[in-house]
């Protein structure tokens, strides 16, 4: 079906940086340089800065780059073998699956609102031997769950796959906050390469040469490998596409938050139920998401007026076949989250008139 208002415009989006890519390309063809090189080494320094982190290094994507957080902690001793790792179960697949990779037991527990906090973490502490926090929909974690984290000496890491560039009321950037955090740079996300490509970004030197290893085969030479490592480098294609992106990624999310804005303050339908109050606050917006009950008929209502939404997440982690052995626990408030959850269009490129169109278009729905 053709929107005139699509949930996303991924080509228009990466077509301003045309000019740009090309003469990256070049770039690359010039050096000759495949893997590795100036281009990733120039990223991972550009992106440490703008995180606010001593150290950043590329992989292949954001899975890899939460896995490989965990094994090097393992690898250094600072985790157990068969670690349990308290994880929110309001979040992407893809979280649960970087602990098993990584060897180690996802122990879900339920959000209040969107996020974990310090009384769901409290509750579960004696029982696990870190926390991955997850920045879902671009809307950081309180500081206060990392201060009790780090009060009660347990390690503490950040999947911000969903959150590049945010900023906390004190002004520290996502990325700066835990242990580690990682990111994915998925085409869709706010910065988006294209293709996939990923980071770890931290503030410990020893976790960070450990990762890069753990990268790169686990080797320490060319010919030495003194641990088992993955072969998950960041593309220097990639990273020049990642360069080009980031000079621009401050501007646009705050376009993103102009949206967002109006939404929260003008969407006014009793059927329709808004993110919490202070949602705005060190956030991303990388998805605007609203609740209802009726999901399936409003989405089609939506379609039918040319308007695009999506899904965040249709079915969460426990539920799913790969995850069998969670299917019979309950987490109300994610159920409820992925039961009812519309993502609204939410982008840089969205004009003033489209915004509106699509708050009048909610505001008549009955």
């Amino acid at each position: 079906m053709d929107f005139h208002i699509p949930y996303l415009d991924i080509k228009a989006l990466q077509r301003r940086f045309s000019q740009r890519d090309s003469e990256a390309l070049q770039e690359l063809q010039d050096l000759g340089i495949y893997i590795g090189g100036e281009p990733v080494t120039r990223f991972e320094m550009d992106y440490a800065q703008y995180c606010g982190t001593q150290f950043c290094i590329g992989t292949g994507n954001g899975l890899d780059a939460l896995t490989i957080i965990l094994r090097a902690e393992k690898q250094l001793g600072r985790l157990p073998e068969n670690a349990r790792i308290l994880v929110p179960a309001h979040t992407y697949i893809a979280t649960f699956l970087s602990i098993t990779e990584a060897g180690m037991h996802p122990i879900p527990v339920d959000v209040h609102h969107l996020l974990i906090t310090k009384d769901v973490v409290e509750k579960h502490l004696e029982n696990v031997d870190a926390i991955v926090a997850v920045d879902i929909y671009g809307k950081l974690v309180d500081d206060e769950v990392y201060a009790f984290a780090k009060a009660n000496h347990k390690p503490i890491y950040t999947d911000a796959a969903q959150s590049h560039g945010a900023k906390t009321s004190n002004g520290d950037r996502s990325g700066s906050r835990g242990m580690a955090s990682a990111f994915s740079f998925y085409p869709t996300k706010n910065l988006g390469a294209l293709g996939d490509a990923g980071a770890i970004t931290t503030n410990d030197e020893e976790l960070a040469v450990m990762a890069r290893r753990m990268a790169n085969y686990g080797r320490t030479s060319r010919f030495v490998n003194d641990m088992k490592g993955v072969n998950s480098r960041l593309d220097p294609l990639q990273a020049s596409f990642l360069n080009n992106r980031l000079l621009f990624l401050d501007n646009d999310n705050k376009k993103r938050k102009k949206i967002a804005q109006v939404y929260m303050e003008q969407i006014e339908n009793p059927k329709v139920k808004l993110p919490p109050a202070d949602f705005l606050e060190s956030n991303s917006i990388h998805v605007f998401p609203i609740f209802l009950e009726e999901r399936d008929q409003f989405v089609a209502y939506l379609e039918d007026r040319g308007i695009q939404t999506n899904r965040h997440y249709a079915i969460p982690p426990h539920q799913q076949l790969a995850f069998k052995e969670f299917n019979d626990m309950s987490f109300p408030q994610t159920e409820y989250l992925h039961d009812s959850e519309v993502s609204l269009p939410c982008h840089p490129l969205l004009e003033d008139h489209e915004v509106q169109e699509i708050v009048i278009a909610i505001n008549e729905y009955s």
